[in-house]
């Protein structure tokens, strides 16, 4: 978006269109079909903008993904606090991302799809999404502990993959009715541990 005469920068605004652009972008052409010019263009900011703010073009897509990250950390975090004790604070996780498969757009967990999209190199992607699989590991060992389960760990790491599968299955068949099911699964498990 071009000043006006009078008006002055905000540089926080600025990063803040950007990184909201591009994760738009990012999301539905995909991080390595999308250009810097279409960010530029989506987000009214020019190419120099973008790279004073970011860097590069992998830099721009590491702060969308941290972005993203923090974000979807606070949501399960508030969640989680606002549900009663026990069991239900991680049954409000899976809650959660039913309501999200549910959303029109739905597209899975930006996280791993950059990942994958990446194919395995070490980079920011895959580094970032391995953060975000031990987040949830991590909360959910704390859950499962604070109700006593006997091996939290093992099962921490059984609900993420109930969970990262029912995402990943969602966004691929376009059914948000999975997330009904992956709670099911989750109490199966949790009536188990």
């Amino acid at each position: 978006m071009p000043v006006k005469a009078g008006e002055r920068l905000d540089p926080e605004a600025t990063r803040a269109r950007i990184l909201k652009a591009a994760s738009e972008v990012f999301t539905q052409r995909g991080i390595h079909a999308t250009g810097i010019n279409e960010v530029a263009e989506a987000a009214g900011a020019s190419k120099l903008t973008i790279y004073k703010n970011f860097g590069s073009k992998d830099g721009l897509v590491e702060a969308v993904l941290t972005d993203r990250t923090q974000r979807v950390r606070a949501w399960h975090e508030q969640a989680v606090e606002q549900a009663a004790a026990g069991r239900e604070r991680i049954l409000a996780v899976f809650d959660l991302v039913a309501s999200w498969y549910a959303e029109a757009g739905f597209r899975g967990c930006a996280m791993i799809n950059a990942a994958t999209e990446d194919r395995g190199q070490d980079g920011a992607p895959r580094r970032l999404a391995q953060d975000h699989l031990s987040f949830y590991r991590n909360l959910f060992q704390r859950l499962l502990t604070e109700t006593g389960v006997c091996d939290p760990e093992t099962t921490a790491r059984q609900l993420v993959i109930v969970l990262e599968g029912a995402t990943i299955i969602s966004a691929v068949d376009r059914d948000p009715g999975l997330g009904a099911e992956a709670r099911v699964i989750v109490e199966t498990l949790l009536d188990a541990a």
